[in-house]
Parts: structure tokens; sequence; C-alpha cells
């Protein structure tokens, strides 16, 4: 049975995966906590207790360091991706995931909140100006 030791949270990051130091294949974060990650990837070419490198590319999630480099041990393998442990060691790489992670668990909600003011504030950019419109008029038959 697998034991956690923090809640996870949702995440949705793309990360680059590493091997060796070599760039082997891309994938994404579903959830974590400060010491785990599920990270969701159609590269299989890994196995249990592997050490693997992650470029984590947090985007503007954070301000300031907007990728992180993170070791992590692969401790669950499965079709869609595989279960990490981060590296205990490897504190100061993780240092931004794990402080975006432990903010999210504090306010879960907050990515959905993000998320829409991301959307809408898109759909503003995107949006034509009123005055450009051309107001054809209506015509009953």
């Amino acid at each position: 049975m697998e034991h956690r030791c923090s809640r996870r949270v949702p995440l949705n990051i793309n990360t680059l995966i590493y091997k060796h130091g070599v760039p082997v294949a891309m994938g994404r974060i579903k959830n974590g906590s400060s010491h785990g990650l599920y990270l969701e990837t159609d590269y299989q070419d890994v196995r249990e207790l592997q050490k693997l490198e992650l470029e984590v590319l947090l985007g503007d999630r954070v301000k300031g360091n907007r990728r992180c480099c993170v070791a992590a041990l692969v401790v669950r393998k499965s079709g869609t991706g595989v279960g990490l442990e981060m590296e205990m060691l490897e504190e100061h790489g993780a240092k931004p995931l794990r402080e975006f992670i432990e903010q999210r668990q504090r306010d879960p909600h907050r990515m959905n909140r993000d998320l829409l003011a991301n959307t809408a504030a898109r759909a503003a950019q995107l949006a034509p100006d009123e005055s450009s419109l051309v107001r054809r008029p209506v015509r009953h038959s």
C-alpha cells in the first residue's frame, strides 16, 4: 500500500523529462504534493527506482524563476505515466515547484480562479472594439 506524506493537489504543468542529462520526452504533472508527483507521459522507457530529472515549466504561474529542475525517483509506473518521489537533497532546484504546490494546498481553488482570470483576460484582448462594429438595421417583414 502506498503512503503519502501530504495531500495531493491537481497541477497540470508541462515538463521535460531528462535521463542522464539528455532530454528524452515530454510530460504533464497532473497532481503532486511537496514530496511526490504524478507525471502523465507516453514515455515508457523507465523502471521503478530509476532516477529522472525534470525541467518543470511553471510559466506565468509564479513570479521569478519560471523553470526549475527537479531530481525524482520513479516509485510507480502505469500505462499513462509514472509516480515520482522528489529527492529531498534536491531542495534548491525543486524550491519553486514545492512553493507552488504548497500554495495550492493552502488555497486549492486558486488554480480555477487563476484559469478563469487568464481566460477572461485573453477573451478581452481578442474581443473586437465596439466602435469598430458595424450595426446593420433590422428589417421586419
